[in-house]
């Protein structure tokens, strides 16, 4: 089975090295060019949004969160969309000093909230005021510098761990959850793939065969931009065999080896970048 999504996203920010990431150029300072900015399609700016934004994105899941390079429309976002919380939650974007900063919420307990973010230094660390890589922090969470959180609504519907007694998406208030390490990678059937990319597109319309071993699949084809959300659904349709056939043709793949219909090592390929393996 799938990890839950939010749970992929905060094992994506985990996976992200901490260390500095732009350039120091002399009389200027820290350039705020980075690997970030190029992904997100503007570069040399203030990042900390940037780095939050690019993380959604990695994962397929930017459409929850506003693509935005500013702290300020960020945090009026998410009170004008009811997902402003006083509270942390796992993955929720932490909103610092008003508008100064943003980082992503990695734990927290009842006096403390666990963040990681872009833009900023590593802790005890000082830079004049610029950031210059990605770092993980500690805050009280009642500090003043703590001004609240955008607490995304995943579209597998599942909550997050949360501190808020009344977290509008279902979830039930926690103490404490600190990120320990990668959720278990979900298994895939090949087998089980193949039979659902044969028999799903000449069913009805959203026709499932194999739906858990098949989600995982539609998830990696989504981030590789080659499927769109609305089709990743666990039906092998004739979208996701178009798409996987596309990802074949990505690996070198020609004429009836292309043919959307996985094989082991295509399919292990795309379990190896987006988190799932492959049985028989």
């Amino acid at each position: 089975m799938s990890a839950a999504q939010w749970r992929t996203l905060v094992d994506h920010v985990m996976s992200i090295p901490e260390r500095v990431y732009e350039t120091w150029v002399s009389g200027t300072g820290w350039n705020n060019v980075t690997e970030f900015g190029a992904e997100y399609g503007w570069n040399g700016v203030p990042w900390c949004a940037i780095f939050d934004w690019d993380m959604y994105h990695d994962v397929g899941l930017d459409a929850i969160v506003p693509k935005t390079a500013s702290v300020a429309e960020l945090a009026s976002w998410a009170r004008e969309h009811g997902r402003w919380s006083e509270y942390p939650s796992a993955g929720a974007l932490t909103v610092f000093g008003g508008s100064a900063h943003t980082e992503i919420v990695i734990g927290f307990d009842a006096t403390t909230v666990y963040t990681k973010g872009g833009n900023s230094v590593k802790a005890g660390a000082t830079d004049d005021g610029q950031g210059n890589g990605v770092w993980s922090h500690a805050h009280e969470r009642r500090a003043p510098y703590v001004t609240g959180y955008l607490a995304p609504r995943y579209p597998d519907g599942i909550c997050p761990p949360t501190a808020d007694p009344d977290d509008a998406r279902g979830g039930r208030a926690t103490a404490s959850w600190r990120w320990t390490g990668p959720a278990s990678a979900p298994s895939v059937s090949l087998a089980h793939v193949v039979e659902a990319a044969r028999t799903d597109p000449g069913a009805a319309q959203g026709h499932v065969t194999h739906r858990t071993d098949v989600l995982p699949v539609e998830k990696g084809l989504q981030a590789e931009g080659l499927l769109a959300a609305r089709w990743v659904d666990g039906s092998f349709g004739t979208e996701t065999v178009a798409a996987y056939a596309s990802w074949q043709r990505r690996l070198g793949y020609t004429g009836p080896a292309a043919d959307g219909i996985p094989g082991d090592t295509s399919l292990k390929s795309l379990g190896a970048r987006h988190g799932f393996t492959v049985t028989a």
